[in-house]
């Protein structure tokens, strides 16, 4: 097992692709099963975090948090004292949290109540991450996002 990361984290899931849509339910302990799909069938862990706007939970493998670092590092038209900036804020704002071989992990309390995630959330894969949705919210993204994504599909012909 990869641990070039941190040698305390178990890396499994920085080979697992996450795609498609999924409602699942947050219970009153905050415990989030993840899609059978999605589990590389070992435990691991996940970083987890709020979104920049707070509507929504992000978790990503080890793997992605290094390479989101690293994309920062790598911009040469911002400042370093800028840069360290960015990765301060994804390193202070995020939590490891360990998945168990069934999938379920235990959100962070606080980032249940600031993204609104108790009953039935909606988690959506984003490639290296996956993002969590109060369902509702997500509904309504949806309907206000539908106009942008119909004109991108025009545009990629499909």
């Amino acid at each position: 097992m990869d641990q070039s990361i941190h040698p305390m984290v178990p890396t499994s899931y920085n080979l697992v692709t996450f795609t498609g849509l999924f409602r699942h339910g947050v219970d009153s302990n905050h415990r989030l099963t993840i899609p059978a799909d999605w589990r590389p069938g070992e435990a691991g862990a996940l970083y987890v975090g709020l979104d920049s706007t707070k509507k929504f939970v992000i978790a990503m493998s080890p793997a992605e948090l290094a390479k989101t670092v690293a994309l920062i590092e790598a911009m040469k038209d911002v400042s370093e004292a800028t840069q360290r900036l960015w990765i301060r804020e994804i390193a202070s704002g995020s939590q490891l949290c360990g998945v168990d071989k069934q999938g379920r992990m235990v959100l962070p309390t606080e980032f249940c109540e600031a993204a609104g995630l108790q009953g039935e959330v909606v988690v959506l894969g984003m490639i290296g991450e996956f993002q969590v949705w109060n369902a509702q919210l997500w509904d309504e993204q949806k309907k206000v996002a539908a106009p942008e994504i119909a004109e991108l599909s025009r545009r990629l012909g499909r």
